[in-house]
């Protein structure tokens, strides 16, 4: 195992920024029930189970802890140890060429839940959902995308009190699985308590981002952050921030009491986006999470903590960087953008300049609120000067009423005095946020370029930069001039002597001042599909042999591996005697091989708008003792490790099952009470019934494919097989 984990370790270290992002639904109208995510015929394995805390004594102690006075992010779970082998411990179900596994865990008596995995990674393929009870909350797809060199990754806290995962991995990648829980967050506050007159734990005056307040701060409110502290227990808020190159850095300001309650910033979860879809009344918020991040410079001096995401937003995200200023004069009105107690975001406005104070230590901007508040969870959220400039983050407060609406005193660590820090890079801002050392006393809010066009070109097409900063200039260059050239100053990019292959468009953008030039990159295809190689999926033993030995007259399925080219069909030629099962077109068809002995050569080819793949071969011998084993009827009702599946045809009183193929329902006529069970081509149990005379058999929940039914009774058992096409 741990020389498996280092592998991994390796091949994902220079991976460290991934354009990768995973969105949460808050507001899921799908109902997902027993089934799972993918809708199948799971047993139901009862949920692995978290003892009740005593939430009132955690309250309790969370009271002592604050009576400190002491800057604090704002508390919500107690983390639970526990060792979860996720893989070793769900249910699993067979279907084709892939594995499907659910798992469930209930934190009784929990008000919310959320899951830290210490052994992450998804092979190529593998699609991950995690949601609360029947779906309400969920995030994903989750794919290798969330890979990283630390292998950890958070999922982020879901209402309720159960956890579900559900996950399809390919059945050859299966055993690269890593999925290990380390900590459970069990959730002592209700942070998305939804009675009528407010939403979540924060105080009442509260005004939501997309209220009247808000208007005009669209750029700023799509940088600004909901901070889940590492072990996923405690809530701050910070903004992503610019940088006088306008590199496409993700550097992201908070408050340094943030970091000192949970200094591992490398388990730091981030949403962003998590805002109520109206003003009023307030409701939950969708949001794109990212993992992950490494410390860059702090100071408690003005209470700043600079990191940096592990992952790099996507212009295409709507995310954006926040400007911000070093002027200490001149400043007229303070808008704050926060999530108070872990709330849908919200603002706050102070219509009068702010004035100098010391904080705890800390030199700060003080503020006295006009409208809105703070709550604990606000920590480290960006002020922003009338010019949408971040001039501070937010720090606390040195009122004690028990309404925070009455609390409008606020102190933020003074961005000017961030700058310098105590004069190292692991203590200020300037090397980090100017690295041409401009000396700029400001930058903007901007949205994130991103390069857009074709992404596949048969002949010719067009490439622009999206968000281009103003005043720079910009080249395109093409990884491959002898595939696809591109013109550097106008992006207009030609195919080459009708060549095909994968090929990365780069925007290469220069800002003036001595700054280094920012690359945003697309991955396109030009031409047709690229070379296939025919493989075996069943036999597993088999895969890439060429030429492969089969048997006579026994199903087995094929694949046809495109290596890019945004494939739309397979045309697949078959050699004399041998038959399609079913998916003639596709890339994974099943087929009857002939039932003569002797040499053969099948073909397939891949397909796209653009033409076909040049023809791949695969050769086959068919002889009684070739090798691997079909899948075929044969035996008792078992799957073996090679993909058979063994049954015996036994003759009994029974008709044929039909319609076949059969779309919405399976029937069947029996004398005498029979035992009734669908079987995946795989093997696996899919449904089983109990009856006499005609039977029907709802199957419009089950996947296309081939599938075989069992009939059992005291004469004995038969087997049919049946296809299913909706």
């Amino acid at each position: 195992m741990k020389k498996i984990i280092l592998l991994l370790s390796l091949l994902l270290l220079c991976a460290s920024f991934v354009d990768a992002q995973v969105k949460t639904n808050f507001n899921n109208p799908e109902q997902i029930g027993s089934r799972g995510k993918y809708s199948k015929s799971f047993r139901g394995k009862s949920p692995y189970i978290i003892p009740a805390r005593d939430i009132k004594s955690l309250l309790e102690r969370e009271t002592q802890e604050n009576a400190s006075g002491e800057a604090k992010p704002f508390r919500i779970a107690e983390p639970v140890n526990v060792d979860i082998d996720v893989v070793r411990e769900a249910e699993w179900l067979v279907e084709g060429d892939s594995a499907f596994a659910k798992f469930t865990i209930l934190a009784s008596g929990a008000k919310s839940i959320s899951a830290n995995f210490d052994q992450f990674y998804l092979p190529p393929g593998t699609e991950l959902f995690a949601y609360s009870d029947n779906g309400e909350m969920i995030t994903g797809p989750i794919t290798e995308n969330e890979n990283n060199a630390e292998l950890f990754w958070g999922t982020w806290v879901y209402k309720g009190s159960r956890l579900t995962i559900d996950l399809r991995v390919l059945l050859e990648n299966k055993s690269l699985l890593r999925l290990h829980i380390s900590s459970i967050a069990y959730g002592y506050k209700d942070i998305y308590r939804t009675e009528v007159g407010g939403f979540g734990e924060s105080s009442a005056c509260n005004i939501n981002v997309l209220c009247p307040l808000g208007n005009g701060w669209d750029l700023e409110r799509n940088s600004v952050a909901l901070i889940l502290n590492g072990n996923s227990s405690a809530l701050c808020s910070g903004a992503l921030i610019n940088n006088t190159c306008n590199l496409n850095i993700p550097y992201l300001l908070t408050a340094n009491h943030c970091f000192e309650a949970n200094t591992n910033v490398g388990q730091w979860k981030f949403t962003f986006q998590a805002w109520s879809p109206a003003c009023n009344p307030s409701q939950n918020a969708n949001g794109i999470t990212f993992n992950g991040s490494a410390l860059r410079a702090r100071s408690a001096g003005s209470d700043f903590c600079l990191v940096q995401l592990n992952q790099v937003p996507s212009g295409n995200s709507g995310i954006t960087y926040s400007g911000w200023s070093r002027n200490t004069v001149g400043i007229q009105n303070t808008t704050i953008i926060h999530h108070p107690a872990g709330d849908v975001m919200k603002i706050s406005r102070d219509e009068q300049p702010p004035v100098f104070a010391t904080f705890l230590g800390s030199q700060s901007w003080q503020l006295v609120l006009d409208q809105g508040a703070t709550n604990g969870g606000s920590s480290g959220g960006p002020y922003y000067d009338q010019n949408h400039r971040i001039i501070a983050q937010h720090h606390g407060i040195n009122q004690n009423n028990a309404d925070q609406c009455l609390n409008t005193n606020k102190f933020g660590g003074r961005f000017n005095v961030s700058w310098d820090g105590d004069g190292t890079n692991a203590t200020r801002l300037s090397n980090w946020l100017d690295p041409s050392n401009s000396g700029a006393m400001t930058t903007d809010s901007r949205r994130i370029p991103f390069v857009t066009g074709p992404t596949l070109i048969c002949t010719n097409g067009t490439f622009s930069l999206q968000n281009q900063p103003a005043g720079s200039t910009i080249n395109w260059t093409s990884s491959n001039p002898n595939i696809l050239t591109i013109d550097p100053n106008t992006g207009v990019a030609n195919r080459q002597n009708s060549n095909s292959g994968s090929i990365v468009i780069t925007a290469s953008v220069q800002m003036p001042g001595g700054c280094n030039p920012a690359l945003y990159t697309l991955s396109i295809w030009v031409g047709n599909p690229g070379a296939s190689i025919t493989t075996l999926i069943y036999p597993s033993g088999l895969r890439g042999v060429n030429p492969v030995s089969l048997g006579p007259a026994s199903i087995y399925q094929f694949r046809c591996d495109p290596v890019g080219g945004f494939p739309t069909s397979w045309t697949w030629v078959l050699p004399s005697g041998f038959s399609f099962y079913s998916g003639s077109t596709t890339s994974t068809p099943y087929i009857m091989t002939s039932s003569t002995n002797g040499s053969y050569t099948m073909y397939c080819q891949v397909n796209n708008t653009c033409g076909s793949s040049w023809t791949n071969s695969l050769g086959i011998n068919i002889s009684s003792s070739g090798g691997g084993t079909p899948l075929r009827v044969r035996g008792d009702s078992q799957q073996t490790d090679s993909g058979e599946i063994n049954i015996e045809e036994t003759q009994i009183n029974s008709s044929v099952p039909y319609p076949n193929p059969a779309s919405e329902t399976l029937n069947i006529e029996l004398e005498g009470t029979s035992t009734l069970t669908i079987l995946s081509i795989a093997g696996q149990k899919i449904l089983s019934t109990t009856g006499t005379g005609k039977i029907t058999i709802p199957i419009t929940e089950l996947s296309n494919g081939i599938y075989f039914l069992t009939i059992s009774n005291v004469k004995g058992t038969a087997r049919h097989k049946f296809i299913i096409q909706h």
